[in-house]
């Protein structure tokens, strides 16, 4: 798909691959580029759809999160100074400069904030603000085109909180790019947000019912996405609470 422009200046583009989400911002002193994508030949190809819009050096990249899909062509922006949050920079074995919670980026007439607000589909999710045009890049916290991912490494009991954070951000007329599909707004954010929030309830409800994990992984229960998409989620879960107490039967008194 060609780019489609945000606002002034910045830039998505939608790939067939992995329908995988990059974001370009251009200030007075270079270019930010959002995620690199899965391979050094669809990077470099990137780069060649950069200079269909603007011959300004690619000086910053941001890697939303450690997945290979975001990170692996970071070699082919060997002009560039890598930026990632401290989990994402350690999983990726990244060399970036590195932020826990907050970081400002100045392109020079305008800044780009970086935000890491809480464990969501890895411990390392940034969130990438460009303030002057109400555009948010979410990284994988928001999936439009599939479920939202849970891997071996995501927390889906933390995701809701962290997602609640997210949607404190976002006005009415925000922009905000999925890591994967089509270009949403705030309330598709918080529709999402509310179908997180029924995974971990559920999953949280099953643990303290003293329901098994087995049973739990195959629980016909009211969940918003398939069950099979949500097995390393229960699994995550159960991780974090522990063994489940069997139910205490109640003590019956003389009869």
């Amino acid at each position: 798909m060609p780019w489609t422009e945000l606002g002034d200046r910045c830039w998505v583009r939608r790939y067939d691959e992995w329908d995988l989400n990059v974001g370009l911002v251009v200030g007075s002193d270079g270019a930010l580029v959002i995620d690199t994508r899965a391979t050094v030949e669809e990077a470099t190809e990137l780069l060649a759809h950069i200079r269909e819009l603007t011959d300004a050096p690619v000086r910053w990249v941001v890697n939303t999160h450690s997945h290979f899909d975001h990170v692996v062509g970071n070699s082919v922006f060997d002009q560039a100074e890598v930026y990632a949050q401290e989990n994402t920079a350690t999983a990726a074995k990244l060399t970036a400069t590195t932020f826990a919670v907050a970081k400002v980026i100045d392109l020079g007439d305008r800044r780009v904030e970086l935000l890491h607000l809480g464990n969501a589909h890895t411990s390392g999710d940034a969130v990438v603000v460009v303030p002057d045009v109400d555009v948010f890049f979410v990284g994988d916290l928001i999936e439009e085109s599939a479920p939202p991912s849970y891997g071996d490494d995501s927390y889906p009991l933390e995701w809701p909180d962290t997602i609640d954070r997210v949607i404190g951000l976002l006005s009415d007329t925000a922009k905000v790019v999925p890591g994967h599909g089509a270009v949403v707004d705030a309330e598709f954010v918080r529709t999402q947000a509310g179908d997180l929030g029924t995974v971990a309830n559920t999953i949280s409800g099953l643990h303290h019912a003293g329901t098994s994990l087995d049973d739990a992984l195959k629980h016909p229960d009211d969940w918003p996405w398939p069950l099979e998409h949500l097995q390393d989620a229960i699994k995550r879960g159960y991780e974090s609470l522990g063994t489940p107490r069997r139910p205490t039967l109640p003590l019956l008194g003389p009869s």
